[in-house]
Parts: structure tokens; C-alpha cells; sequence
């Protein structure tokens, strides 16, 4: 069949029109009716925030005690402009955004490092739970600047919550019962704010709408769709990551206050629910529950990874592709 080379010339042209009119159809179409922006809107104030910025925070982790001190007094405008935005609806103005998104995002970025820079600062001068509420606030903050966002936001969002998740997860150990329970209702309030996948996804659609809208070209669109499409995977394993990791350190918290009143760790995550957490944690991975085995008065506690497989609690190595469990506390 098709022994005649133009005949398989066309047929090939053919099923890449077909698949090109495919694509487009999945991507064209009226843009879902955005509900209206809150007011006021915690977003603005996080803009405001990262304006009054002082200092360039970048190279806080090599500051000194003193040099701490003056970083958080220095910028405790934009501190309270920070905490404002959180207390508010949050929702990125997309529309202003199309055209002037990559500007804001470094400022954006040491709003995150300021909150840790307050946190660290706490922990020298002895002040576990005040300096592990600065680290959630990173984490909450790291979700509410990509609320309503685009690809970008989002992995701006994932950079935010890394900063504050990598010091509270070393903290995590040293906290007391009540100070690991203050933290924990924190972690299940996020996760049941939290930004979902769907919502990132709805926000880059309309946004390659955007762009094509602007200058189409059939061909480089299909290289373009392909290209995004890669960063989406890839940036959908970041996002289960970064969930996976905070969903397992508040049943880890979960799990010290449960033993801590009881003398022994729980039989199950479903004992967990109601005095600790609103809900059994899932695995972001498996979409299943965590992994958990009482192990006398230790456990077990993991996530099967970006692999997708149980491997019995084996830990996972560095980067995203590496094999092995998630545990709160992996690298």
C-alpha cells in the first residue's frame, strides 16, 4: 500500500493537518469567565511588598546575627505588607500579567527569603515556634503568589515554599508537642487552600492563547505546544514533590503530637483525623494514603516518589528522576 511516494506524501500531510486541527481544537476556544478580582486583593500587597524591598536578600544565609537583625528591621514595611497580603484573598490579575509578568518575579522570590531570613533569625535567638510560624508563612505565601497564575507563577510559587520548607523540616524534630501542633494546623489549612494542578493548567491555556492571538504560526505553534508541554510535566512532578513533602511533615507532626498524649504512635492515619488533621493525608504520587507502619514506638512514614513505586522505604537520591521514597526529610 502506498507504493506511489506521492501518495504517501499526501496521506503524511494529511494525518499532520488532522492532528494540527486536533490540537488547535483542544486549545482554542472561548476562555472560561474569569470571576472578578477580590478587593482588596493580598496580591496587590505582595507587589507593594517586593517594591519596598531594602536590601537584596540573596545572601542572607551567610549573614551573621547582627547582620540578621538589621535585614528584618530594616525591611519591616515590607514584612507587614507581606503578612497583610496574607491575610486577604489572593488572586494574580492575569490580564495586567500578560504583559508584564517576568519582571516582578525576583522580588517576588526574596519575599520568601525575608520570611526565612526572620525565621533564621528567631531560631539565634531561641525562638523555635515563632520562627517555624516565619517558615509556614513562606510555605502559605509560596501558594498565594501563584494563585490565579501561569506556568511561571507556579513554579515561582514552588521556589517560595522550597525556601521555607527546607529549615522548617530541620526544625520540625526540636519543636515540643505544642509547637509541633500549632504548626501542624497551619500545613492542613494550606493543603486544603492549596492551588490545585487544574487551576495552573486553565491559566497557561488561556495564556498560549494570549501569545498566539498575537502572531500565529502554524508551525512554530506545534513546536512551541510541544516545548510547553515537556515544561508541564515537568513542572507537574515539582508541584506533587513540593506537596508530597508538606503533606508528609504535618502527618510527621501529626504523628509526634499523637504519641506525645498517647505514649505510642497510632495503628493507622485514619486514627490521625479529627484531634490532628481534618483529613488522611494522600500521597500527591499514588494519590493513595501515605504510606505509614507503626514500627513499636517509631514508624514508617513515606511517599512512593516521582517513580510512582513502593519500594519499602527505600530513600530516594537527588533530583527529580531519581528512584526510591519520599520522606519528609529527604534531600
Amino acid at each position: 500500500m502506498f507504493r506511489n511516494p506521492r501518495l504517501l506524501l499526501f496521506a503524511f500531510a494529511l494525518v499532520a493537518g488532522a492532528v494540527l486541527v486536533v490540537l488547535l481544537a483542544s486549545t482554542i476556544g472561548r476562555s472560561p469567565v474569569r470571576p472578578p478580582l477580590p478587593n482588596p486583593n493580598g496580591y496587590d500587597d505582595f507587589i507593594k511588598a517586593s517594591e519596598a524591598l531594602l536590601w537584596n536578600v540573596d545572601d542572607f544565609p551567610t549573614l551573621d546575627h547582627d547582620s540578621f537583625a538589621a535585614l528584618v528591621s530594616t525591611n519591616a514595611e515590607p514584612m507587614r505588607l507581606l503578612r497583610l497580603g496574607l491575610t486577604r484573598q489572593c488572586v494574580m490579575p492575569t490580564d495586567s500579567a500578560l504583559t508584564n509578568n517576568y519582571n516582578l518575579l525576583p522580588g517576588m522570590r526574596r519575599l520568601a527569603q525575608l520570611l526565612t531570613a526572620e525565621g533564621r533569625l528567631r531560631e539565634m535567638e531561641k525562638r523555635p515556634a515563632e520562627a517555624a510560624q516565619s517558615y509556614v508563612d513562606a510555605l502559605r505565601y509560596g501558594n498565594e503568589v501563584s494563585r490565579g497564575g501561569f506556568l511561571i507563577n507556579r513554579l515561582l510559587g514552588i521556589t517560595c515554599e522550597a525556601i521555607g520548607y527546607a529549615p522548617l523540616a530541620k526544625l520540625a524534630p526540636k519543636l515540643n508537642p505544642d509547637e509541633a501542633c500549632a504548626v501542624l494546623r497551619d500545613l492542613d489549612k494550606l493543603d486544603v487552600g492549596r492551588v490545585t494542578w487544574a487551576e495552573v493548567q486553565q491559566s497557561e491555556r488561556r495564556f498560549m492563547r494570549y501569545q498566539r492571538g498575537k502572531h500565529f504560526n502554524p508551525i512554530m505553534w506545534v513546536m512551541g505546544w510541544w516545548q510547553i508541554r515537556q515544561a508541564m510535566q515537568r513542572a507537574e512532578t515539582k508541584t506533587k514533590t513540593v506537596v508530597a513533602r508538606e503533606r508528609l511533615l504535618a502527618a510527621e507532626l501529626a504523628l509526634r503530637c499523637y504519641q506525645s498524649a498517647h505514649g505510642h504512635p497510632p495503628a493507622r492515619l485514619d486514627d490521625l483525623v479529627t484531634n490532628y488533621l481534618s483529613h488522611v493525608p494522600q500521597d500527591s504520587f499514588s494519590r493513595q494514603p501515605l504510606v505509614y507502619c507503626a514500627q513499636g514506638t517509631n514508624w514508617l512514614l513515606y511517599s512512593v516518589g516521582s517513580d510512582g513505586v513502593d519500594d519499602g522505604g527505600k530513600p530516594v537520591g537527588r533530583g527529580l528522576a531519581s528512584k526510591g521514597d519520599l520522606f519528609f526529610d529527604s534531600p
